[in-house]
């Protein structure tokens, strides 16, 4: 675990060991075959990811608004849900008590 080892300080190497006997166990496999897969592991945790400073609601302009709720609503289709009737769709069904 050479690049692990590097890039993680001396106390954390003894809470390593552990990791990797306790996945040794549970698994059935040697720590050998371990340490690869939790060096890259740990490789990929403790980078960061690639965050957009802005939120797609922050930034996105009308068409692209469109465009995701067309996307966003074909995604839909598959599910077959049952179609509300126009009773059910209009205002004084949804709040008959204001009524």
């Amino acid at each position: 675990m050479n690049q692990i080892s590097q890039n993680i300080s001396t106390p954390n190497n003894q809470e390593l060991e552990k990791v990797i006997s306790a996945l040794s166990k549970i698994t059935s496999r040697s720590p050998e075959e371990i340490k690869p897969h939790l060096e890259q592991l740990l490789l990929e945790l403790s980078q960061k990811p690639a965050v957009p400073q802005n939120h797609f609601f922050e930034t996105a302009t009308d068409d692209e608004w469109i465009s995701a709720f067309g996307k966003w609503s074909e995604s839909h289709k598959a599910k077959e849900l049952p179609v509300l009737s126009e009773e059910a769709m209009n205002r004084e069904s949804m709040y008959s008590d204001r009524w």
